[in-house]
């Protein structure tokens, strides 16, 4: 394997990409140096050839000041006098930078400029609580069509406030794809910027109420699959599809009682278009049909009104921009303006879907009031290649580029998440603001936020186009600035930060976390002593939140009937499929000892009573939340994704065996809310 040379390893270095790394066995690799040269080229270095790495090395540039400072409790010193901006424009002549506001300021120092990013010392105290964990396409009840929505988020969450839960943690509500198929995963979304119209409840927008009895009949007999619906028992795998062929086909009957709503704030004076309502001074139908498209697509944000053009032209090219005319490949290209005239009425449908999901997220999120945290949002760690923000940020982004990560234990084949990093020069250059406006967006309606791999805002594995994911390498970023936004963000949404850093994480991604006031996770699974052996929950750190599993990971049920090795083998996904078994008889065997030496399980150990002595094993975690998963709680066997599959097992398509209302007088959820408030 060719080795990295002195002056290749220095290039490397300059630009935050690791040429040797630790794997999850605790043992260094090298990295092969053409995967290095791969992926400097895609962030436009050229170091082909020893000549192109010297002169990319001497052109380096290094100015005197970064694109982007991070000001602490320590002063920094600016490299000659200049003016500082803050926030709120205030402007003053300043020689070093301390004791600045939280927020955003700007500072111009000689001929150079840059952001200044001021996070708060620290977040609140994050509350000692208990809540659910759920993924909201599994629920399902008599008013959803198919899949959970906006409105079963709202009852579930009334019914953990009356429970005396104190958070509900929920699957990323992230834009995904719509055509020609709709994307399963929330963890490669379109947008992370807005919500996804399948998880709206056509029956509670103002049209369906505004509509006459004939239309909203018409509109209620487009539920899909309405028989088992009525039975509250789904018969198959959800069916994305269908779920929003109808609903669009309903939102489309009903847009001619859209009536004006008004003004939101991200969506501003977005107004939908009223059908044969008077613009202007013309007769013509059409003609004023047109005019209240184009006013309500003027309306929009410029960064709604660039998500609701790629989804319009996405129904026309499909979602591939990069094959689309090349004159509409960026929002910004010499087609677009045309383009979005000929398809306004479709751009100003999706900008009034926006708003319609908007207000059933808020209404969603009121439901918390009293809960000590109230709803956890989910954060994915990338957009989709093919997506709006990807299209729309694609100058942020590193093109042909994916995330994912090396091989360990569970994913002997390494993982291509198949989603663009963001770019750490350009982020740097920009002052994080696209990192500022999607933490904003999410945080819009929600009162924490758990980081998806939370190690990428330090580094993330990059896997060069054309290459396997075995074959790529670390790419860092500036960790203090990235977590600079995520603390002005949360400070400013009073919401708590949870950080999933579970897998190969370096020891100061956990120690950053706690440093700014930050969770991470503590899984049953995963938590073991020096020794190795599994550590009981009252001796989990304190700055964690406490689960059972993931939804990456078996379910209660699955780990006891060795499930995630069945399915992973099923899925090609080991190379010694004998030794996963006896590691998974080993790992149940120690679980087992561990709840009968911590008092909770005794003579009984039947499936339904280990699993409510997980439960009670998990009230006495030291971790500040602690969540229970609905799939743990009822049996499912089936754990909701298999990472590293696509097509090999149905990753985000499994409903929950019961409806709502069924599941919230269930006695197993019963005995587990009086397990865990004994916390």
């Amino acid at each position: 394997m060719p080795g990295v040379s002195p002056d290749l390893a220095d290039l490397a270095a300059a630009y935050g990409v690791a040429t040797r790394y630790r794997d999850a066995g605790d043992r260094d690799v090298d990295v092969d140096a053409s995967v290095v040269i791969d992926v400097l080229a895609a962030l436009d270095v050229d170091a082909s050839t020893d000549e192109a790495v010297r002169d990319a090395l001497a052109n380096r540039r290094q100015g005197s000041l970064p694109p982007t400072l991070v000001v602490g409790t320590a002063p920094v010193e600016l490299p000659e006098p200049g003016e500082l901006t803050l926030e709120d424009g205030t402007t003053s002549r300043v020689s070093t930078l301390q004791d600045l506001p939280v927020g955003y300021h700007r500072v111009v120092s000689g001929h150079e400029e840059a952001a200044v990013l001021v996070p708060p010392a620290r977040l609140a105290e994050v509350p000692r609580t208990w809540g659910w964990m759920v993924q909201l396409y599994s629920l399902h009840s008599p008013g959803s069509w198919g899949c959970g929505d906006l409105v079963d988020l709202r009852d579930l969450l009334t019914a953990a406030t009356g429970q005396g839960a104190g958070a509900v943690l929920c699957n990323p509500l992230h834009a995904l794809r719509l055509e020609p198929t709709v994307e399963s995963s929330p963890y490669s979304p379109s947008s992370r910027r807005y919500l996804h119209p399948v998880s709206l409840r056509v029956s509670a927008t103002p049209a369906y109420r505004a509509a006459p009895a004939h239309v909203r009949h018409a509109v209620d007999r487009l539920a899909p699959d309405a028989d088992a619906l009525s039975e509250h028992r789904p018969t198959d795998l959800i069916d994305y599809d269908a779920v929003w062929a109808a609903k669009r086909a309903a939102l489309a009957l009903l847009r001619p009682f859209a009536g004006s709503v008004g003004a939101t704030p991200g969506l501003e004076h977005a107004v939908p278009p009223v059908p044969g309502a008077a613009v202007g001074d013309t007769d013509d139908p059409d003609t004023a049909l047109a005019a209240e498209h184009r006013a309500v697509v003027a309306a929009l944000s410029p960064a709604l009104r660039d998500v609701a053009t790629w989804y319009a032209l996405a129904e026309k090219h499909g979602p591939e921009w990069r094959t689309w005319p090349e004159d509409v490949r960026s929002p910004d290209g010499p087609g677009i303006e045309a383009a979005r005239e000929e398809l306004v009425d479709r751009v100003s449908f999706h900008g009034w879907c926006q708003y319609l999901l908007d207000h059933q997220l808020a209404e969603a999120h009121a439901a918390t009031f009293g809960m000590p945290v109230g709803l956890v949002a989910d954060l994915a760690v990338g957009c989709a290649p093919d997506g709006a923000d990807a299209w729309a940020l694609q100058s942020f982004l590193a093109p042909g580029v994916h995330v994912g990560a090396p091989p360990d234990d569970f994913n002997q084949r390494g993982q291509d998440w198949s989603l663009p990093p963001w770019r750490p020069d350009r982020l740097a250059a920009a002052g994080y603001g696209p990192l500022r406006d999607m933490l904003g967006a999410v945080l819009r309606h929600a009162d924490g936020v758990r980081i998806d791999h939370v190690a990428g805002l330090w580094r993330l594995w990059w896997i060069p186009p054309g290459r396997p994911a075995t074959e790529g390498t670390y790419v860092h970023y500036d960790a203090e600035a990235m977590l600079a936004v995520l603390a002005i963000e949360a400070s400013r949404a009073g919401a708590v930060v949870v950080g999933e850093d579970l897998g190969t994480v370096e020891p100061e991604v956990t120690e950053g976390l706690a440093e700014n006031g930050m969770l991470g996770c503590a899984v049953l699974w995963f938590q073991r002593d020096a020794d190795g052996d599994l550590l009981p929950p009252s001796q989990w750190e304190e700055m964690t939140l406490g689960t059972i599993s993931t939804h990456d990971l078996p379910t209660a049920v699955g780990f006891l009937r060795d499930e995630h090795v069945r399915i992973r083998d099923e899925a090609g996904l080991l190379t010694d499929v004998d030794a996963a078994r006896e590691q998974a008889a080993r790992e149940r065997e120690e679980l087992l000892a561990l709840l009968v030496s911590q008092g909770v399980l005794g003579e009984d150990r039947s499936e339904a009573a280990v699993v409510a002595a997980m439960h009670r094993l998990l009230a006495g975690a030291r971790s500040r939340i602690v969540l229970a998963s609905f799939t743990d709680v009822l049996d499912e066997v089936r754990q909701p994704n298999l990472p590293g599959t696509t097509d090999a097992y149905p990753n985000w398509r499994i409903p929950l065996p019961l409806a709502l209302d069924e599941l919230l007088r269930d006695p197993r959820v019963q005995t587990t809310v009086e397990a865990l408030r004994g916390r």
